[in-house]
């Protein structure tokens, strides 16, 4: 069983469905995928900001899960074997059939849940803080969306690197849980402004928070901007060079340790959930729900990862 797009459009035209997986090729694996991980990009796919080829379509980009068969070709795995991936389109289904050149083995102490909630996320986190602008001890860091997916993964481990963590939020039950989590300073955008002026922002919301971001940094710091599910925002690129700010478009796809599918990268990723840096407490929606978990998201009333699971016979 699989969920597919059926056209471009609201959550409710995700279906899932039954369909025929083709024939195990000689490097192919069959995996029995545990759990499914959700995150903003499927909607993009599912609301046509990004097309595909065809509908219907499956979307999602990464799972982790058991290899119930291999082809008579593959080395590197066998029945039995703990696996995850992160990048081929078509995640969200029950079983799916991959080239091996695609997988990597999962750490037996890194449970299927973490690894479907953290692999796109923490990759993503380690892109803005160790490429997108490195953060330093001391640095004064603004993150918006603080309790959201990626927010939550990176405000953690920027707090572990030393920085100060300023984090935006949008109600205020997301403030109390933030403080909650022992982040002293959480604004709640509905109520609140902000006035301190900061070494680095990540922006991942986009226009409804970019330019009054800008006007927060100091002269001759870094504006990072990974995602704009509000709208993607126009840019003065004179206005940002006069004060000598540090503008970066993170693009995750293009980034090496995301183009890496060993599994390498995310060994640092790893160690930060095994230390109790990062704290992932995923929310599970059935895998039949997937509408639900896409409406939920689009409308903020979630908080860290989502992951999907079939929960239900």
């Amino acid at each position: 069983m699989q969920t597919n797009v059926v056209q471009i459009s609201a959550p409710d035209v995700l279906e899932y469905k039954s369909v025929e997986l083709p024939a195990l090729g000689p490097q192919d694996v069959l995996i029995l995928q545990h759990a499914i991980g959700v995150n903003y990009l499927d909607v993009f796919f599912r609301n046509g900001t990004f097309p595909v080829n065809a509908y219907p379509a499956p979307v999602g980009v990464e799972a982790a899960g058991i290899i119930e068969q291999v082809g008579a070709e593959v080395k590197h795995f066998k029945a039995g074997d703990r696996v995850a991936y992160y990048g081929p389109f078509g995640a969200y289904a029950e079983k799916r059939i991959l080239h091996e050149k695609e997988l990597f083995s999962l750490p037996d102490d890194i449970t299927f849940d973490q690894a479907a909630a953290v692999m796109v996320k923490g990759l993503t986190a380690h892109m803005l803080l160790k490429s997108s602008h490195p953060v330093k001890a001391g640095e004064l860091v603004l993150i918006h969306a603080m309790t959201g997916g990626v927010g939550s993964i990176l405000s953690a481990w920027a707090r572990s690197l030393g920085a100060t963590v300023i984090g935006t939020v949008g109600s205020a039950a997301k403030k109390t849980l933030a403080l909650q989590r022992g982040y002293e300073r959480v604004i709640d955008l509905q109520t609140e402004e902000m006035t301190d002026k900061v070494d680095v922002v990540y922006d991942g919301t986009g226009r409804d928070t970019f330019y009054k971001s800008l006007e927060l940094l100091k002269p001759g710091g870094s504006a990072v901007l990974y995602g704009w599910p509000s709208g993607m925002p126009e840019l003065d690129h004179h206005w940002m060079e006069e004060r000598h700010i540090h503008f970066v478009t993170a693009v995750l796809n293009n980034y090496p340790a995301y183009q890496d599918k060993s599994g390498t990268a995310l060994n640092e990723v790893f160690d930060l959930i095994r230390k109790g840096v990062i704290d992932l407490h995923p929310l599970v929606y059935d895998l039949a729900d997937a509408a639900r978990a896409h409406k939920d998201l689009e409308s903020r009333k979630t908080t860290g990862s989502i992951i999907l699971k079939r929960l239900h016979a």
